[in-house]
Parts: C-alpha cells; sequence; structure tokens
C-alpha cells in the first residue's frame, strides 16, 4: 500500500447563487379543491378533491304486509321470497343511485342513424 493520499477531483468553481425572494401568493380558496403539498409544489395546479365514497347500505326490518313474514331489506326495500310481495321503489329510505354513477356500467351505445 501506498503512503500517498489520493488526489481529490478539481471542481469547477461555480458562483454562489444568491436565494431567489419568495413570491408570496395570496391564498384563494377553490371549492372542492384540498390544500396539500401537491398544490404548494406546484403554482397553479390544484389537486382533485377526493370523492366521498357512496354511504354503505342500511340493513333494516319489517313485515310482509301480505302474508306476515320477517323481511330483511337494504334501506327499507323489502322483496318476501314466500309470497313474492316487495314494495315500491320508492318507498327506501334514501334515493337510488343514478345510473351515471355507476363505475361499472356500460357505455351509453351510439345511434349510427343519430346526429349527421
Amino acid at each position: 500500500m501506498s503512503d500517498i493520499p489520493a488526489a481529490e477531483p478539481e471542481r469547477a468553481s461555480q458562483p454562489e447563487r444568491s436565494p431567489e425572494p419568495e413570491r408570496s401568493r395570496a391564498a384563494v380558496p377553490v371549492p372542492g379543491a384540498v390544500p396539500g403539498p401537491l398544490a404548494e409544489a406546484v403554482p397553479g395546479v390544484l389537486p382533485r378533491p377526493t370523492p366521498m365514497p357512496p354511504p354503505t347500505p342500511d340493513i333494516t326490518y319489517t313485515q310482509c304486509k301480505r302474508c306476515g313474514t320477517e323481511l330483511a331489506g337494504l334501506d327499507g326495500r323489502y322483496s318476501c321470497g314466500v309470497c313474492g310481495w316487495s314494495n315500491h321503489w320508492s318507498e327506501g329510505h334514501r334515493p337510488l343511485p343514478r345510473a351515471e354513477d355507476d363505475p361499472d356500467a356500460p357505455p351509453t351505445p351510439v345511434n349510427p342513424l343519430g346526429e349527421q
């Protein structure tokens, strides 16, 4: 082994940069925007608001109006397996989701004879 120290590579002298003055950005609330690191990291870009998950249905109980069997349903919508009775869809406790909100729905078919 050699007792000679290894030579350090020469560094190109770079002028030291003066720190840039901080830009003042006025906090303007935007409906639906969630403040976060992305909004602060990239000026002018707001993160997407995270959608609320749909509420989970509640299991509810009642008696069949035709034969008296005890029924369990989701959000006040019932169907009797004994006699076939079911209550109307509008009698539920919450509105039903729209077809447009279903992520698994097939795409809307296009009418080839439509607007031309």
